[in-house]
């Protein structure tokens, strides 16, 4: 069934028509417009590895293996973007600038938004500004290391676009990817540490497009989650349940308090579509 209105938690929309929510994107709406998610990515850096001859095929395939599993995206990532070096960044390029792919019904209506506060993303493609230009707007656009604008557009409640690891225009040493990159940016770069604090500490936040297998997300749900161990602000997560039960959800919501929200694995997560829209019909009243 459809996500409806009854679905979502009532203090979600009160915090959204109040002005206090922004959203979190993940590879989930990349991959709906024909992106690669995680594994696609990682398998691509491979095939690149082995056509360069940077690896030989018992290599290629032992990195296979790994894109198979969920716990070793990060380790994974680390060894193929060593390997690659000069050629990593050209991959990037190559995958999330195609101009053959388009936003998505999803882009669209999350860009239409009238009273969404910010959006961070953690994609490196340029789909969320391609999704503005279209409706003929062009928003504040920033990447994790600008640290003192985002902290300015936070302080003057100007709506912003964070590309917070990095995307296909940044330079290749800037580019977020592997989880030495992620701890760096969460506990070494002081400027992004005080901006992710008053983000989640004066808005909530809702995430669409991840996934409760997503590393990436982990770690900054870690990383929030050792800087704000009790309480505070909630934020939502629109994930498919196929897999999870009672006990996962609330632990979501005792160690992150996130609450999560049930939508479909099927129809490339058309839920997410229909609650922006039922989010645009609570504007519009």
């Amino acid at each position: 069934m459809p996500i409806t209105l009854d679905d979502v938690p009532p203090d979600l929309i009160k915090d959204y028509m109040e002005g206090k929510c922004g959203f979190f994107v993940g590879a989930g709406l990349s991959k709906g417009a024909g992106l690669p998610d995680w594994r696609g990515l990682l398998e691509k850096l491979v095939v690149k590895a082995e056509h360069a001859k940077l690896i030989d095929a018992d290599k290629a395939n032992d990195c296979r293996k790994l894109t198979g599993e969920t716990s070793k995206f990060l380790m994974l990532a680390e060894e193929m973007k060593e390997i690659l070096g000069p050629e990593f960044k050209n991959v990037i390029e190559e995958v999330f600038t195609d101009s053959s792919i388009r936003p998505s019904a999803t882009h669209d209506a999350l860009v239409q938004l009238e009273r969404r506060k910010f959006i961070i993303t953690t994609n490196y493609d340029m789909l969320i500004e391609d999704a503005f230009v279209s409706h003929k707007t062009r928003p504040r656009v920033y990447r994790y290391y600008e640290a003192h604008a985002i902290q300015r557009s936070l302080f003057k409640r100007e709506f912003f676009v964070l590309k917070a690891h990095g995307d296909a225009e940044t330079a290749a040493e800037q580019v977020i990817l592997t989880e030495k990159d992620y701890r760096r940016i969460l506990y070494k770069e002081l400027g992004y540490q005080s901006a992710l604090q008053s983000i989640f500490t004066m808005h909530s936040v809702i995430f669409i497009g991840s996934s409760l297998e997503d590393p990436e997300l982990k770690l900054l749900l870690n990383y929030i989650n050792a800087a704000f161990p009790e309480g505070g602000i909630p934020h939502y997560a629109l994930m498919s349940t196929d897999n999870t039960g009672h006990t996962e959800k609330n632990r979501w919501l005792k160690d992150y308090n996130m609450r999560i929200i049930g939508i479909s694995s099927d129809n490339n997560y058309e839920d997410l579509t229909i609650f922006l829209n039922l989010l645009a019909a609570e504007e519009r009243k």
